[in-house]
């Protein structure tokens, strides 16, 4: 057996003697706590009582979640309480003794029987007979002592809770539940826990596979990006076609034979497009420049980069943010068809729009 291993060992069986001496430690508690009541300490140490009880309730909780540093803190506490509780209230069970009765001769009631005002030192209202904090105002309910000091005003008080000037349920020993991505939905309840997402989604953020800003529960077309003001479907354009991945155009965008100035019969598929981006405000788009192979290398790099800039500036004036687009020219080495054909070198000389990573919003990192 390896060390590592003998050491594993080593520390699983001190955990193991460690858990079965505190819930010992605990039953002597709950023990002393069971005497403590039946000597009617609730009257006599109510306080004693309550922290030995509150502290052997959390001890048991830390205990069973394998947390004996904690349990042994509380442990400690509770039989301290207890033991107190025990001693204070061995006096406090009414006694009964047996005065023998002598003959005595009658005698007379008087007209008015007198008044006795019983003496109440801290004005509580509670006679200092049968007030336990005689010096210290308190409620009747208490025994006329004060009710431990809760800071934080949770119901939990000051020395069991772990947050005292945080108000948290008792169950979290008086400290609020986390809650990582700020969402509302505590750490415990969340199934996201660092992405903030709606209660209804039990903290998870709704999908939105295209990216258009409208959740897939409201998204009448979830896979083509659309406004939300038309259900998250794109709107009816007569040039274009918005696909999952790209737009995808019926017409081809002209420019000047060898020139990358647009021509302004593509002025209003150009618009369309315009559109489509900035009814997904969420994705960024590739405009990519591409040329046939009929000229030099260079020549067709250069241009095919020139006009996909040109594109990307008429989409600029017409609102869509710069940030979310970006040109790119490919020159004659994508080609979709054989230059063999004057037909088929004017289907390489294109200019295409391919949606890419998603946007940034902003704040993000």
């Amino acid at each position: 057996m390896t060390r590592a291993r003998v050491a594993a060992w080593a520390l699983l069986c001190a955990s193991c003697v460690t858990g079965g001496r505190l819930r010992e430690q605990i039953a002597a508690g709950q023990a002393d706590v069971a005497q403590a009541r039946a000597q009617h300490a609730e009257v006599c140490a109510p306080q004693e009582l309550a922290v030995a009880e509150a502290n052997l309730e959390f001890a048991q909780r830390e205990v069973d979640r394998g947390d004996s540093f904690r349990a042994d803190e509380h442990v400690e506490t509770a039989l301290q309480a207890a033991k107190k509780a025990v001693a204070n209230s061995r006096e406090c069970a009414p006694k009964q003794v047996l005065i023998r009765e002598k003959p005595v001769a009658p005698i007379e009631p008087p007209a008015t029987a007198p008044k006795v005002a019983l003496k109440d030192t801290d004005g509580d209202g509670v006679p200092d007979i049968y007030d336990l904090c005689p010096d210290v105002p308190g409620p009747i309910e208490n025994h006329g002592c004060p009710w431990p000091k809760d800071t934080d005003g949770d119901g939990v008080p000051d020395d069991i809770d772990r947050c005292p000037t945080v108000p948290g349920p008792k169950e979290n020993f008086g400290c609020p539940w986390p809650d990582r991505d700020g969402d509302g939905v505590p750490d415990k309840d969340d199934k996201c826990p660092d992405v903030a997402g709606p209660v209804e989604n039990q903290g998870c953020p709704w999908p939105d596979r295209d990216h258009d800003g409208v959740p897939d529960k409201d998204d009448k077309c979830p896979d083509e990006p659309g406004p939300a003001d038309n259900f998250g479907c794109p709107r009816k354009r007569t040039l274009i076609v918005v696909r999952k991945d790209r737009i995808e155009l019926k017409q081809a965008v002209h420019f000047a034979s060898g020139k990358a100035r647009i021509l302004p019969d593509s002025f209003e598929l150009l618009r369309q497009v315009a559109h489509a981006i900035k009814d997904a405000p969420s994705i960024r788009v590739r405009v990519e420049g591409h040329t046939d192979n009929v000229g030099g290398l260079d020549l067709n790099m250069s241009l095919s980069q020139d006009r996909a800039e040109a594109v990307k500036d008429f989409l600029v004036r017409e609102g869509v943010e710069p940030g979310r687009l970006q040109a790119e020219g490919y020159g004659p080495t994508k080609p979709v068809a054989p230059n063999s054909s004057k037909k088929n070198r004017a289907k390489n000389r294109r200019v295409e729009f391919r949606m890419v990573e998603e946007a940034k919003q902003p704040g993000e990192q």
